[in-house]
C-alpha cells in the first residue's frame, strides 16, 4: 500500500505528464522542449525552478493573463488580433511553448522564438474606444 506521500507524488507525476502532453501539439509533431545547457538561463536559475513547477505555472500563468487584461490596450490587442476565441487550446499551447523554449531551450531557438513574437507584435496596432492608439510593440505595454 502506498503512503500518503507516495500517493501525492504519483498524483503529481500523473498531472505533470498530462499537462505536458496537453501543451504539445503531438498531431503536428511537437515534443516537450528538451532542457539545454545552452539555454538563456542556467539550470540552477530561479526561472527554471519556477517554470518547472506545474502548479506555480498554472496559478501564476492564469493570474498573469488576468492581470494583463486589466490594461485596455493589451485587452484590445488580444481581442482584436488574436485567434484565442476560435482556437483557445492552440493559443495556450503556443504561449506555453514560447515559455518553455525561452526558459529551457537552446539559446538560438529561444532567440528565434522571441524574434517571431516581436515580428507578430510589429503588425498589431489599433485604436481604443476613447481614441487612444496602441501598438503591441510599445515598450510601455
Amino acid at each position: 500500500m502506498k503512503t500518503p506521500m507516495g500517493l501525492r507524488d504519483q498524483a503529481k507525476s500523473d498531472i505533470v505528464r498530462h499537462v505536458r502532453t496537453m501543451f504539445n501539439d503531438t498531431a503536428r509533431g511537437e515534443q516537450p522542449v528538451a532542457r539545454s545547457d545552452d539555454a538563456l538561463f542556467a539550470p540552477s536559475s530561479m526561472i527554471w525552478r519556477v517554470h518547472g513547477d506545474v502548479a506555480s505555472m498554472m496559478v501564476g500563468g492564469v493570474s498573469a493573463l488576468l492581470l494583463q487584461m486589466l490594461h485596455p490596450a493589451v485587452l484590445a490587442g488580444v481581442w482584436d488580433h488574436s485567434n484565442f476565441r476560435t482556437d483557445m487550446l492552440g493559443r495556450l499551447r503556443r504561449t506555453a511553448r514560447f515559455i518553455a523554449v525561452t526558459t529551457y531551450g537552446r539559446r538560438t531557438d529561444a532567440e528565434a522564438a522571441m524574434d517571431r513574437v516581436r515580428s507578430v507584435h510589429r503588425h498589431v496596432s489599433g485604436v481604443l474606444p476613447d481614441g487612444m492608439t496602441y501598438r503591441a510593440d510599445d515598450p510601455a505595454l
